[in-house]
């Protein structure tokens, strides 16, 4: 199960930060996180989840639910919403709003009006509302500029502020590439969780390391002393987390 995980970024409690953002460096997998606090979301009686799908379709995460012990087809439509991007682009190819979006918005524009819709339709009916938005940099690969990015999720951020209770998770890859971007994108939170690599290389008992820190009011992070650095394991059917004196490796 993927509970130490989350007690581990601080993800287990039924009211989060308003916006946590995920940096994950190139050469490391961070989805794991998303599968993690979407299982954990969809638990909670009563409350809602929006699902955007970027980087991976739908049915990945059906698959990544079923290893994790749970079942997002049981929610979906009722507290799970889903916008498939990835699927729809698949399916109806250049003729996709996603390619071609109407009444001359931008693909973020675009984006953020759909995920607003979502939230007037549904958040009022739930006890709290997540958005989990799966990778930021598939945006780029799509056209969008550092600028469009960077106002999207100024966009969310505004949309969190606006409603009690409702969060807003981004994760974006290749974080180490993107750098002054992610770096103002986890400025707009509360919460930000690094996913990066072992300085010591590739380590059979490890995938990587989580390096979770408080951002605070002014946009700057918590001292030193008050990040947590936690080591992790992915496997078929659960996420570990560990010190890293347990494992002894250089982190």
């Amino acid at each position: 199960m993927a509970t130490s995980v989350l007690l581990a970024c601080g993800l287990n409690e039924q009211k989060l930060p308003g916006f946590v953002h995920i940096s994950e460096e190139s050469n490391v997998d961070g989805s794991f996180l998303i599968s993690c606090i979407l299982g954990q979301r969809l638990r909670i009686s009563n409350a809602g989840t929006l699902l955007v799908c970027l980087q991976h379709h739908y049915q990945h995460y059906f698959n990544a639910g079923m290893r994790l012990g749970y079942n997002t087809n049981i929610f979906q439509g009722k507290t799970l919403n889903v916008i498939d991007v990835l699927s729809d682009m698949a399916s109806e190819g250049l003729a996709c709003k996603w390619l071609r979006t109407p009444d001359g918005l931008s693909l973020t524009e675009q984006l953020v009006e759909d995920i607003r819709a979502q939230v007037e339709s549904n958040y009022a009916n739930r006890n709290s509302y997540t958005i989990l938005i799966d990778n930021l940099s598939i945006l780029f690969n799509l056209g969008a500029s550092k600028l469009q990015v960077q106002q999207f999720c100024q966009d969310l951020a505004s949309l969190a502020k606006e409603r009690d209770n409702l969060t807003v998770i981004t994760k974006l890859s290749n974080s180490d590439i993107y750098q002054p971007t992610d770096n103002n994108v986890a400025k707009l939170g509360q919460l930000r969780i690094q996913v990066v690599r072992l300085k010591s290389g590739v380590f059979r008992e490890v995938d990587g390391k989580l390096l979770i820190e408080r951002v605070l009011e002014e946009g700057s992070y918590a001292c030193e002393e008050a990040r947590k650095e936690v080591l992790y394991k992915v496997n078929d059917r659960n996420v570990k987390v560990f010190t890293p004196g347990e494992v002894g490796v250089k982190v």
